[in-house]
């Protein structure tokens, strides 16, 4: 007897089953079942529904990047001062 874990992956969720399978009788019995459901907020599904592929972490990305790009302008500019100085 062996255990199979089986997952459907979908857009909006996660299903699972844990199933006991003996391959000598070809029987088998589920241990356990269940989904998680991943929410979204109406504007994300609504542009989804759109065809704008968006994700929830999107607008933090480009926050992120924007820091990113600030923080090497300043390090850039620290170097040249530094430089200027000597």
């Amino acid at each position: 007897m062996k255990n199979i874990l089986g997952l459907d992956l979908g857009t909006n969720s996660i299903g699972w089953a844990l199933i006991n399978y003996s391959s000598e009788n070809h029987q088998g019995n589920i241990l356990g079942l269940g989904c998680r459901i991943i929410p979204m907020s109406q504007d994300v599904l609504g542009k989804f529904d759109s065809g704008v592929s968006i994700s929830q972490t999107a607008e933090r990305t480009g926050y992120r990047s924007t820091r990113k790009l600030n923080q090497r302008q300043l390090l850039r500019r620290e170097r040249l001062h530094r430089v200027l100085n000597i």
